[in-house]
């Protein structure tokens, strides 16, 4: 009965994440700037995109692989399991403010009942002891934004922001500061977050509307594509239960 609830719950969240996704690209209002920044593209900016487009799956994986590691010690799960579990977290994070949901989403997608959890919690001292787990962690989630900022450099370089390498990545490093600690909310996540960066990068590039270009793009690979994906799991288990 709690697995069927959960299930109910999953899929009314992702009607829910899937409606604000197409409510959010409906009032994108740059896609005139956009197809400029396609237009004008170079063979190298071109690539520079298809580095951006690939270091998705790279994050993704990362992420996936400091979930499993994160619970282990309480439960064991697989690479895969541990995947799907961070796309259901995206689509939870992003209908929730602050993304407050997204580790309460990839918990309710592993389907476990009270009881099994609190007999995992019963050897918390021994979870958070393992020093060399949570070294492990530390070590991945430094992964995460290193991929994370090559890719915005990556993004930058598409869309025509003209800066040194030294420059970029000390503009980039302080926007990602910035953004964790500061508070921000689903309905106005890119706005936000396009603020802070053409606060940041003012005093490196004049070309803003770039800048902001950028923002944008960042948010459509790193928050859409996976959240279209996390919608999909409902539908592509419930076909999956149907062929059984």
């Amino acid at each position: 009965m709690q697995q069927r609830w959960t299930h109910i719950f999953l899929w009314i969240l992702s009607l829910v994440a899937l409606g604000y996704l197409v409510y959010r690209l409906i009032i994108f209002d740059d896609y005139a700037l956009l197809a400029v920044s396609l237009g004008r593209a170079a063979a190298t900016e071109w690539m520079a995109l298809v580095v951006a487009l690939l270091l998705l799956p790279m994050q993704l994986v990362v992420e996936s692989r400091k979930w499993q590691l994160m619970l282990r010690g309480l439960v064991d799960v697989r690479l895969t399991d541990s995947l799907i579990q961070v796309l259901t977290g995206h689509v939870a994070a992003l209908v929730t403010p602050y993304r407050l949901g997204e580790y309460p989403g990839r918990l309710l997608q592993m389907g476990y009942s009270w009881q099994q959890w609190r007999a995992a919690v019963g050897g918390w001292r021994q979870w958070l002891s393992d020093w060399r787990k949570w070294l492990r962690v530390l070590l991945l989630h430094l992964l995460r934004y290193g991929v994370w900022m090559v890719q915005f450099g990556a993004l930058l370089l598409f869309c025509g922001v003209k800066m040194s390498m030294a420059d970029m990545t000390l503009a980039i490093a302080t926007y990602y500061l910035i953004i964790t600690m500061m508070p921000s909310l689903p309905v106005a996540d890119v706005p936000i977050k396009g603020g802070w960066a053409a606060v940041t990068f003012a005093a490196y590039t004049d070309n803003i509307p770039a800048v902001l270009l950028t923002v944008t793009m960042v948010w459509l690979i790193n928050t859409i594509v996976p959240t279209l994906a996390g919608v999909c799991i409902p539908l592509i288990r419930q076909q999956t239960q149907s062929c059984k």
